[in-house]
């Protein structure tokens, strides 16, 4: 069981901060070792190693079929031939394997029960494409969200981080990095049991599940619980809400019509959508009521 400070969503004193501190420190030297850069044709991703005789977790969006050639990149400087196993398209899952003979660095996996929202935990990559004189990119961040088919996090995650680790405070994989949109709590990666339940199939090299849409329904703002709904305190520039002309300040108080309690019943209801559905806000501005209609995009790939 992970200390209390782990798993406290806010530090409770300067004490849990610290203990937060020395934890990652003592973590992110192995983590990074079992984080590493993968090319595969023309494109490039991130993956960890999850046994010592080199199985490697990634997305299916970056591997893209089996039995593809790909280099895998390892945080020692050495550049490996690997090659693509199976993968699961419909939650982003895939496996590959190191050719090279081992031993590796590697991580455990946590079990799917221990993933629990509010949880810390430590996103690693290689950000903008694996740089040789650079380690993976560490980010601290929480997990605020599990479901089924998919972890949710505020971790900040940018191109090239796609198919990389997130670890919780105990150094266990929890996910594998899928999908970003704004703001950065729009994070969301694979869940472990998509690997742990499939994990025959995958190494068999079978391709299944059908193709995910690939992109979460992105609404483009942040906010805070109000007794009335949820209170707009920014609007991500270039998204659905601010096309649609929602500002900082707006209270939200119906969505299609219907009353809702907070950002997590508003999150809840865009979650229920498709990229290219529409939503009606009812917006309570300066006093004034004012009905926008928001058309929803999609998250993008990290």
């Amino acid at each position: 069981m992970q200390p209390a400070a782990f798993t406290r969503s806010v530090p409770r004193d300067v004490a849990d901060l610290l203990a937060i501190q020395k934890q990652v420190g003592k973590l992110v030297g192995d983590l990074s070792k079992a984080t590493v850069g993968l090319r595969i044709g023309n494109g490039a991703g991130s993956g960890v190693i999850v046994s010592a005789d080199g199985y490697v977790l990634s997305a299916a969006h970056v591997t893209g079929a089996p039995n593809r050639r790909v280099t895998v990149l390892l945080a020692d400087g050495r550049s490996l031939r690997g090659r693509t196993l199976g993968l699961h398209r419909g939650l982003d899952a895939s496996v590959l394997k190191i050719e090279a003979k081992g031993p590796f660095p590697f991580r455990p996996l946590a079990r799917p029960k221990d993933v629990r929202t509010g949880d810390w935990c430590l996103a690693l990559g290689h950000p903008g494409g694996f740089q040789r004189n650079r380690p993976p990119v560490v980010r601290l961040g929480r997990v605020i969200r599990t479901e089924s088919g998919f972890v949710q996090t505020d971790c900040t995650l940018v191109g090239g981080d796609s198919g990389g680790p997130l670890f919780d405070l105990s150094g266990h994989v929890i996910g594998i990095h899928s999908r970003i949109g704004a703001p950065t709590t729009w994070n969301f990666h694979v869940p472990i049991r998509a690997y742990t339940e499939s994990w025959a199939r995958l190494l068999d090299g079978v391709a299944f599940g059908r193709p995910s849409r690939g992109r979460q329904p992105v609404l483009g703002i942040n906010g805070v619980d109000h007794a009335r709904g949820c209170t707009v305190t920014a609007v991500n520039p270039n998204m659905p809400a601010a096309k649609a002309g929602v500002k900082s300040g707006d209270l939200i108080v119906k969505i299609d019509g219907k009353e809702f309690e907070g950002l997590d019943s508003l999150f809840d209801h865009v979650q229920s959508k498709k990229p290219g559905d529409k939503l009606k806000l009812s917006i309570q501005r300066n006093g004034k009521p004012i009905e926008i209609t928001v058309t929803l995009a999609g998250g993008r790939g990290p």
